[in-house]
């Protein structure tokens, strides 16, 4: 009499090759999955929206030149720096330009013809000429003798095209240079690290986002004489003007918002939340604002988030 397999045997059998996957899951390891989508280390998916233009390596800040025509961007990550120009008619690359040393500051003189470069390590300012060829180098600008605490980051130059400041992000530092001669005029210590600095549309004041300090101080764009502070939100980093310059923009990169203050008043009034979820802790990471010309839209770059708000 044939035996036959009895039911637990053959639950048994049935169940051996769910297990089997179950000790061999399928693994993705982050990366391009597809046209369209890239797989994070964080288990999160990104594609992208509009059109992309390839730069550089880690690109930290961009300036548009004074005309319109063109675009910098400074690209400071783990490969060689250098600058990106972008024709923003057509959204072509341009050129590419390879520089020495750089980090985050970049800014463009009111004549259009000239372009200023933080130096990063180097404690100094680079200045380019635009040519009908494209930027060419030209004089180097040294802030400081450069040590381990020195670190140039962002810029500003006044309206009438005759000061730049530089902020010294590890040395605590603020700098003004008469650009006439490539000399520096005046100094200022900060309380804390510094990260850039941004002037007022007339030109009287000027502001800088305290890294450090959870706070953005105002200073005398002539004297460098203090003016008061605004305190806002833990690492306040890139900043934008409304175009009445009535009120200022800061992004704070450990709380999740940008700060929005009067400067009449030099206070805050308002917190805008750029969370995927209100409930969730800082981590997103605003780092770069945009406001529209007419003052409607902001524009916020969130680095952890891979998102813009």
């Amino acid at each position: 009499m044939p035996r036959r397999p009895s039911a637990v045997l053959l639950l048994l059998l049935a169940a051996v090759p769910p297990l089997a996957a179950a000790q061999n899951p399928k693994t993705s390891r982050p990366g391009k999955e597809s046209r369209d989508v890239t797989l994070l280390p964080n288990g999160w998916r990104i594609s992208p929206a509009g059109r992309h233009i390839t730069v550089g390596d880690l690109p930290l800040a961009m300036a548009e030149s004074p005309d319109g025509r063109t675009l910098v961007i400074s690209n400071d990550g783990y490969s060689k720096p250098t600058l990106t120009l972008v024709d923003l008619k057509t959204l072509n690359v341009a050129q590419k330009v390879d520089v020495a040393n750089t980090w985050l500051g970049v800014a463009w003189h009111p004549d259009g013809k000239r372009l200023y470069l933080s130096g990063g390590g180097a404690n100094t300012v680079e200045e380019f000429q635009l040519t009908a060829k494209g930027l060419e180098a030209g004089r180097s600008i040294k802030l400081e003798k450069p040590t381990e605490a020195s670190f140039v980051g962002g810029l500003a130059i006044s309206p009438d095209g005759s000061r730049l400041f530089a902020v010294h992000a590890l040395g605590q530092l603020l700098s003004q240079v008469d650009l006439g001669t490539g000399e520096v005029v005046k100094k200022v210590e900060l309380p804390a690290e510094g990260y850039t600095a941004l002037l007022t549309p007339d030109g009287k004041t000027l502001l800088v986002s305290l890294w450090g300090g959870a706070k953005v101080l105002l200073f005398d764009a002539a004297t460098l004489a203090p003016q008061g502070e605004i305190a806002v939100g833990e690492h306040p980093n890139a900043m934008a003007l409304s175009p009445d310059g009535g009120r200022l923009f800061v992004a704070c990169a450990n709380t999740n918002e940008v700060w929005v203050a009067d400067l009449a008043s030099r206070t805050a009034r308002e917190r805008i939340s750029i969370a995927l979820d209100l409930a969730v802790p800082p981590g997103s990471t605003p780092n770069g604002l945009g406001l529209s010309s007419y003052g409607c839209s902001l524009l916020v770059a969130d680095a952890d988030n891979n998102t813009v708000a």
